[in-house]
């Protein structure tokens, strides 16, 4: 048995879910396992795990402006970081330390990987935002700016690591033999749903505003279908048909969708992948990781991509939808099997006071 710290980032449903898959079979595997997290990840690991799950001062984004502002994001977090640093050393103090752990795993939390480094506790990172840093893919010049930007962040979360596993949906040459890529993990519910076409688009509306801009595009094409999320709302207007916030009515509406339009989010895109739906991207502003997701979407013939909902983008992607998708070797569809199997190899390589299996 190994005692594991994993430490989640807090933004982003997707983390979170990930933990708790990854985390259960640490769990099962008889393990002693805490996890340390934040904001919306903390309560829903806590509904999961119980104590088990640590509350860890979290890096936020600014999307005040409904895209992310680099600046105000810093301002942010450097405001918060003084009750912040207090919150983690008591952390550290009460928690980390007395429990001695063997390995510390962390996706995309940066403080739990700092302590490791600074304690000589091996970690390992898994996350999907290392595609940006650790794999050679293809970038547009003219986002030199934002790629720099996000890479200095990525690489600031987990520096020191013994190992990275690096969650993808496509194949892409690495950097480093640190490196390992695994295919995306998907929860057990999106796996036990049976897809089905009912005709109509499911849309996730990450910012739920500018409805009245919204509904005068859908509205051009009156024979279609639209069931909206993200508004939290229940409203029919013509063709649109809003949906008020539900996990169950909307993985329902997913797994029986024609297709997808929705913000370039990686958990998102595995589920997509998952129920083979075609899928319309529109990337979060100054969201560089969202912007590389939706270009390799179009890249691999899985849907198409824009900065913005018009009646031009939503006409390719209805011409396309109906298309079997691409057979490219490329991808890496979702396998949760796959995955464990590639960290289970990852783990048996490490150096640690006590055996980590999986």
């Amino acid at each position: 048995m190994a005692r594991i710290i994993y430490a989640v980032a807090g933004e982003g449903f997707g983390h979170a879910s990930r933990a708790h898959l990854i985390g259960q079979r640490f769990l099962d595997a008889g393990h002693d396992v805490i996890f340390a997290t934040s904001h919306r990840a903390l309560l829903y690991l806590r509904e999961c795990f119980g104590e088990r799950a640590r509350e860890i001062f979290g890096l936020t984004f600014d999307y005040s402006k409904g895209y992310v502002a680099p600046i105000a994001t810093v301002w942010k977090n450097l405001w918060q970081f003084p009750n912040g640093h207090r919150t983690n050393k008591g952390l550290y103090n009460q928690v980390y330390e007395p429990f001695r752990p063997d390995l510390v795993v962390t996706d995309f939390e940066p403080f739990s990987a700092w302590w490791a480094v600074r304690n000589r506790i091996p970690f390992v990172s898994v996350n999907n935002e290392h595609m940006l840093t650790l794999c050679k893919i293809e970038h547009e010049h003219r986002h030199v700016v934002q790629r720099i930007q996000a890479s200095a962040v990525t690489r600031f979360h987990c520096m020191g690591a013994k190992a990275y596993v690096v969650i993808n949906f496509f194949e892409a040459p690495l950097k480093t033999d640190k490196a390992v890529l695994a295919p995306p993990i998907v929860r057990r519910i999106i796996t036990e749903l049976k897809p089905s076409d009912a005709g109509h688009i499911t849309i996730y509306w990450t910012t739920g505003t500018h409805e009245d801009s919204l509904c005068e595009v859908l509205g051009r094409f009156p024979d279609q279908q639209f069931h909206i999320y993200g508004f939290n709302k229940k409203l029919e207007s013509g063709n649109c048909l809003f949906r008020e916030r539900s996990t169950e009515g909307f993985l329902a509406d997913l797994a029986s969708s024609r297709g997808v339009i929705a913000s370039a989010g990686f958990s998102l895109i595995s589920e997509c992948l998952c129920l083979k739906k075609k899928m319309l991207m529109l990337p979060v502003g100054g969201h560089y990781e969202q912007l590389t997701n939706a270009q390799y979407v179009e890249r691999l013939g899985l849907g198409v991509w824009s900065k913005e909902l018009d009646e031009a983008t939503l006409s390719r992607f209805l011409r396309g939808i109906d298309e079997p998708l691409p057979r490219d070797g490329r991808i890496l569809w979702p396998d949760n099997e796959k995955f464990f199997a590639v960290l289970s190899g990852v783990l048996s390589g490490l150096e640690t006071s006590a055996q980590v299996t999986i």
